[in-house]
């Protein structure tokens, strides 16, 4: 694995980050590699851990046909971005996304949102529908009152994590707005990103759709196609940086819907997060078996 010294991987403490008299259409600046971590297998996802200083990251492991059962696993790395322990919690599917919340770390799994202590590095409940079903869950996210949602492409529904409770909260016509991959809390809504939409002239590349989380009223950010869409993350700007998976394409999408492309890598690119305050982006290669940190201040519309 290739990681910053000391003394650099220390400039990633918050920076200030400064008004810009830039017009609203302005060119954003290309992300700058900070670093690459190596030797995980098939990684999703990846989320910070602010209360203890590190990242956790999700690997599926083997997937697909002949996949191996219940070898998806968790990471844990320090705040440098160096691997503690590669598989800290075992015994999950194909673990994907991750929300860190309430000293529990949540996962969407192929059967079921995992809930794991972080203390005890353990998993403690595994919450699925009500009628014993796989939930083919997905991303999980969690909202600032720790209240955690995942989207079940079985039933086209998102549930809630409530007060212990797990239950279906608001079911969506997936024909208008595709069945969801990236899930993520941003202010009072849920911010939803579809993979492909079905359309009178055939499948249309994903969107961002919306829920309020008051009254689960359901909306749409722009009216244009973005790509298959994976991570999401508010850019701390207005916006949202956006991982497109299938061409590999990382994406910054406007408060209008705008979408600036800031770098192809390669298929694959999979649940990012962003750290505003530090400038710093990860993003996990679940085909390349590795993690990838960039440097990277967004421009303001």
């Amino acid at each position: 694995m290739r990681l910053l010294p000391h003394a650099f991987a220390a400039t990633l403490a918050p920076l200030v980050l400064f008004a810009s008299a830039a017009p609203a259409q302005a060119a954003q600046p290309t992300p700058e590699l900070l670093w690459t971590v190596g030797g995980f297998s098939s990684p999703e996802s990846v989320v910070y851990d602010r209360a203890r200083d590190c990242y956790y990251v999700s690997n599926m492991a083997t997937r697909g046909d002949g996949a191996t059962p219940n070898d998806g696993f968790i990471s844990r790395l320090d705040g440098t971005g160096r691997i503690t322990e590669l598989k800290w919690i075992t015994g999950l599917q194909n673990p994907k996304g991750l929300s860190a919340t309430n000293g529990r770390l949540y996962a969407g799994d192929d059967d079921a949102l995992v809930e794991m202590d972080l203390d005890k590095a353990a998993i403690i409940a595994r919450h699925s529908p009500a009628d014993g079903d796989p939930g083919q869950f997905n991303d999980a996210t969690a909202d600032t009152a720790g209240n955690v949602y995942v989207f079940s492409r079985r039933l086209d529904t998102v549930f809630r994590l409530r007060d212990g409770r797990f239950e279906p909260w608001v079911k969506v016509d997936a024909n208008a707005t595709g069945k969801f991959n990236g899930v993520r809390a941003d202010g009072n809504r849920l911010l939803l990103g579809s993979w492909q939409v079905p359309g009178a002239d055939g499948e249309q590349l994903g969107h961002l759709t919306t829920i309020d989380l008051a009254t689960g009223a359901v909306g749409r950010i722009g009216s244009t196609p973005i790509g298959h869409i994976d991570g999401i993350e508010p850019d701390g700007r207005g916006g949202w940086v956006i991982t497109d998976f299938t061409p590999g394409r990382l994406l910054r999408v406007g408060p209008d819907g705008a979408v600036d492309p800031l770098l192809t890598l390669s298929i694959g690119t999979a649940d990012l997060h962003y750290l505003p305050d530090r400038q710093l982006l990860l993003l996990p290669m679940l085909r390349n078996d590795h993690l990838r940190a960039y440097r990277w201040a967004p421009v303001a519309d």
